[in-house]
């Protein structure tokens, strides 16, 4: 019964003060929206179990490297030694990923497919809403004819028809008949339209050493229950030295280990949506700050009604319920619109598909994202209203009543205010710090040379599925190059196998003739590339010293390569390369020239060693085209796709990409965390300076005669403004030192997400130091210019 009467009470007070109520409403609406919008993503990615069954079981094997890399792959004969030989795995099953060019669903096109091993939908738990999986028996040599279709895949191919099974399509030039398809949400952590069954053919031995450093497999094992961390990987290193001893020319210093399944799919983006919570808890933090404030200011004007309460018999407790239940009203109200502010957010974001964070298909505002608003809804209550209720009922609430409510909450109230401005300044200060310093390192990646020039050039891929013989495939891409290169505005276009800031590509062994063995703890592998002979001068990658290829370097003449600097400066560090002898895989190869590095993964990591061959000599189905042109390069896109038509109207064209998009893309994470700390601390400045003006405007109004008083006895408007301003900017600097205090302390979180900027960047703490001075002075001109302009004597007559 006195619930409800609180309730209706405040909400009677409340709709008596619309002004207060609406710019409380809507600051806990901010921070509550913000906070409610962060969660869902990191709820989404970080706390939501993957979709299989019993996932805290699941792990991925990876090859482990002398130099204490590990690879996320193994070869088919490797593969088939952990899984005869492993003691702590129920199940381990493997796939591998690719492109196909699907035929008989309309126009050709590129579909994602994966080939399953024969155990991999049972032991992910992987359920069908359609038919059938795949047969022990179909995953023998020349047997597998069979597929699986992805629901997703399913719908929009298909719209739905279950009449599906049955059918047959054309995916790299072999026919498939679709068997089942997926329930919706089941899927791998690699999304694919289609699956097929994994051919086991002669390499899937353990006994065998052909192919064993071909490693294209994703290897997930099941542990057994009640197996830790620690036991998956000693029993992979007992794996691993064995083979080592069988097979030491392909093993030699080659071990496994094993990553749970969730941190690998996470990978590297947990740190960063953990900083972006806590930032956003930072501007959650100001915004009750300001509430708080806003609530003492509101409490002076109160103080007679609370002591007239008091007067009647209204115990402590009794009017801290009621203030309280004001304060919960008001964290609920800024929670349900904050809810919408997040849904509307969430929705956003996911749509914009930021930053290639993983597991964006689970960010969404579910039940647990419900509850947690709701619990900081009502956490922010207590945590803006026990302060302003505690000063507003202490004391003697009957002087109050006496003085006719101008006794407010005292001096203690004036100092929980100014306290209060400090702190949202400092946390206010950790956020432009930190936001400083990532804006900083975006624009010192940004200035990273990447190798090649971006203007004026697009890339697009063919697969050459259908093509059983490597010269068919060797002879249709010197047909599309020359018939590309014919176009009108264009200057040059090649192939090659790998763009650049796109990965590594194949990695193969690699030994110089003559040269002692490397150090243990050095991978003796490179990665190559092949490409056509005029890629060089497509991409814009300079030629250091030798020659570029030529068409006379053909698949019958003597294996040449081009190597970049960093290879040099790996395996030739105190000699020319040129004319030194190379092995790569199975084959010797001539070094013939050096050109510039060409960055392989984003600008913040140096560019590794690598191994260019001819395209004639090393021929792959997938080529990425570089064209360059004498103006937009898109323009050209539907003229080469006619040109490919008129080639082979089988052929699947992707999506035509200008290079300088390469480059947007490779700093896609770091400018998507760069602009959402931004944004926090754009609003938790604001938020503070409102702080910052609210205090001085209370200030001024508590201060009228003692203003007025200086005044009359000649005390100059200059000096009032003075006075104010200081006192903010005063307010300020003390925020200051405490925020880059705590930015310092905190700063180690972001470290590893810098890039060429020290957590004390001069520049950084002088830019946040000025924002912040200037918002102070900004935020108190209008208090201190009112107080400067009062009239003593109407002043005085009136206090």
């Amino acid at each position: 019964m006195e619930l409800r009467q609180d309730v209706g009470y405040s909400l009677r007070m409340l709709r008596r003060t619309p002004g207060f109520t609406a710019i409380a409403v809507a600051t806990l609406t901010l921070g509550i929206g913000a906070t409610s919008a962060i969660f869902s993503v990191v709820h989404g990615v970080l706390l939501r179990s993957l979709p299989f069954r019993n996932a805290g079981q699941l792990y991925r094997v990876r090859m482990l490297y002398p130099d204490g890399t590990a690879y996320a792959a193994l070869s088919s004969p490797d593969f088939m030694s952990v899984r005869e030989g492993s003691q702590v795995f129920e199940s381990l099953e493997a796939y591998s990923t690719g492109t196909m060019t699907m035929l008989g669903a309309g126009e050709p096109r590129e579909v994602r497919g994966t080939r399953v091993s024969d155990g991999l939908f049972e032991q992910l738990g992987l359920d069908l809403v359609l038919g059938r999986g795949f047969l022990r028996e179909e995953h023998q040599p020349n047997r597998g004819a069979v597929a699986v279709l992805d629901h997703g895949f399913w719908l929009r191919m298909f719209g739905r028809d279950t009449e599906v099974l049955g059918r047959s399509i054309t995916a790299s030039g072999r026919s498939y008949t679709i068997v089942g398809v997926l329930a919706p949400g089941a899927r791998l952590t690699a999304e694919a339209d289609l699956y097929v069954p994994l051919q086991y053919d002669e390499a899937f031995s353990s006994t065998t050493a052909t192919a064993r450093r071909s490693e294209y497999l994703a290897v997930i094992g099941r542990a057994r229950p009640d197996t830790d961390a620690g036991q998956i990987d000693a029993d992979l290193r007992r794996i691993g030295s064995l083979l080592q001893r069988v097979f030491p020319e392909t093993n030699r210093d080659l071990t496994f280990n094993a990553i749970g399944l969730r941190q690998l799919v996470v990978g590297d983006v947990q740190t960063p949506l953990l900083v972006l919570m806590g930032a956003v808890g930072f501007v959650l933090l100001v915004a009750c700050a300001n509430v708080a404030n806003l609530l003492l200011a509101r409490s002076a004007a109160r103080h007679a009604e609370l002591a007239v309460r008091a007067a009647l018999g209204a115990g402590r407790g009794r009017l801290l319920r009621q203030l309280l239940t004001e304060s919960a009203l008001l964290g609920l109200a800024g929670g349900a619109i904050g809810l919408a502010v997040a849904y509307g957010g969430t929705r956003m974001l996911v749509a914009a598909r930021p930053a290639d964070i993983p597991r964006l298909d689970q960010i969404d505002v579910s039940g647990p994202v419900v509850l947690f608003t709701l619990g900081t809804s009502l956490a922010t209550s207590v945590v803006f209203g026990v302060v302003p209720a505690l000063l507003a009922t202490g004391g003697r609430l009957t002087r109050a009543l006496q003085e006719g409510g101008r006794s407010g909450t005292g001096g203690a109230g004036h100092r929980v205010r100014a306290a209060l401005v400090v702190v949202e300044m400092a946390l206010a200060v950790v956020l432009l710090t930190g936001a400083g310093l990532l804006i900083r390192s975006f624009i010192q990646l940004t200035r990273v040379e990447a190798g090649f020039r971006t203007d004026e050039g697009m890339t697009f891929r063919l697969s050459f599925d259908e093509y059983q013989r490597r010269q068919q495939i060797l002879a249709r891409v010197m047909q599309l190059e020359q018939g590309v290169r014919a176009l009108p505005g264009v200057r040059s276009v090649a192939g090659t196998t790998v763009l650049p800031l796109s990965g590594l590509g194949t990695i193969w062994n690699f030994n110089v003739e003559g040269a002692p063995p490397p150090p243990p703890d050095v991978n003796q592998e490179i990665a190559i590339a092949s490409i056509t002979p005029d890629y060089f001068r497509a991409i814009g990658t300079p030629l250091v010293r030798g020659r570029l290829f030529t068409d006379g370097d053909r698949g019958e003449a003597p294996p040449v390569a081009i190597i970049n600097e960093a290879a040099v400066r790996r395996w030739f560090p105190d000699r020319d390369p040129l004319g030194r002898r190379v092995v790569v895989g199975d084959s010797t190869r001539e070094i013939v020239g050096v050109v510039a590095d060409l960055l392989q993964h984003d600008p913040g990591q140096s560019a590794q060693p690598q191994l260019f061959a001819p395209y004639a000599q090393v021929t792959s189905r997938s080529v990425w085209f570089v064209v360059r042109t004498a103006g937009d390069p898109l323009a050209l896109a539907s003229a080469i796709r006619a040109e490919i038509r008129r080639l082979d109207s089988n052929l699947a064209t992707a999506d035509f990409t200008p290079l300088e998009q390469l480059v947007t893309r490779s700093v896609a994470r770091p400018r998507f965390y760069t602009e959402l700390l931004t944004l926090f601390a754009g609003i938790a400045l604001a938020l503070a300076a409102t702080g910052v003006f609210g205090v001085m405007s209370y200030t001024v109004a508590q201060r009228t005669r003692e203003i007025s008083i200086r005044m009359a006895l000649g005390a100059r408007a200059g000096d009032m403004l003075r006075m104010i301003v200081g006192r903010a900017v005063t307010l300020a600097a003390a925020g200051a030192v405490l925020g880059l205090a705590g930015a310092v302390a905190l700063g180690r979180i972001i470290q590893e997400q810098l890039f060429g900027v020290s957590l004390l960047d001069p520049l950084t703490i002088a830019a946040v130091v000025l924002v912040l001075g200037l918002s102070s002075v900004v935020a108190s001109y209008l208090p201190a210019r009112r107080a400067a302009h009062l009239d003593p004597a109407s002043a005085l007559r009136e206090s």
